[in-house]
């Protein structure tokens, strides 16, 4: 039976199947797939216990704040840095609005992430997934506070400042890119990502800060995944 390696341009499968693309028993599908289901689940109960977090409205209520105080803040790499090094590991957990969840659960937990775990075991996934918030707080954490201190009247470093940064989307892109490695044409998930991007930028109208860290995640999924099979 075929596998799902570099012989499929694109090495996606169906949330309930094997490597082989066969169906599998409830347990057997439990197994392959943990982190998958159980960041599913605390996605899903954090919105059903404490709602939907905000990116700037901290102060209007102690769910808003909870979760502000969990998400990524460019400013903290400097005035916090300890609180900035656990927000790399709770900021996907917390997400800012119905749209922003079904994104990351459609396209990220029941398509890339779970495609990458099912293939080659959560452990890889983990290091993927969560490697990739380890790059967005020091790349971007780097690239905001000293383009900011450089440039201090350039909204574009300011703007990274005035807003916390929160949710799955990070290594969503980043499991994208990790199977990019076994894709049997390595430009086919690239273009499909920069296609997704030009539409988000000219037609849904998110800000490019957005689709510039969603871009530089999946280059850091491509390359974690690249070092872990070198090894």
């Amino acid at each position: 039976m075929k596998n799902h390696t570099s012989e499929q341009l694109i090495p996606f499968q169906w949330f309930w199947t094997d490597t082989h693309g066969q169906k599998m028993s409830f347990i057997e599908w439990f197994k392959s797939r943990p982190f998958s289901i159980i960041y599913f689940t605390f996605i899903w109960s954090i919105v059903g216990i404490l709602g939907f977090a905000s990116t700037r409205n901290c102060d209007d209520s102690w769910q808003h704040a909870f979760a502000c105080d969990r998400a990524i803040w460019m400013g903290k790499m400097i005035s916090n840095p300890i609180a900035y090094f656990f927000s790399w590991f709770t900021a996907p957990f917390f997400h800012n609005g119905i749209d922003h969840i079904f994104f990351v659960t459609i396209f990220g937990i029941l398509l890339t992430i779970q495609s990458l775990e099912v293939q080659y075991g959560y452990k890889k996934a983990l290091v993927v997934f969560f490697g990739s918030y380890v790059f967005v707080g020091v790349f971007f954490g780097l690239f905001f506070n000293v383009g900011l201190y450089l440039w201090p009247h350039i909204e574009f470093f300011s703007f990274g400042f005035e807003r916390n940064w929160m949710g799955g989307s990070v290594g969503l892109y980043s499991a994208a890119g990790a199977l990019t490695y076994d894709s049997r044409k390595k430009w086919a998930i690239p273009l499909i990502i920069a296609s997704f991007e030009t539409l988000n930028l000219t037609v849904i109208g998110i800000d490019i800060h957005i689709s510039f860290i969603h871009v530089m995640s999946a280059i850091s999924g491509y390359l974690t995944f690249w070092s872990l099979n070198r090894k």
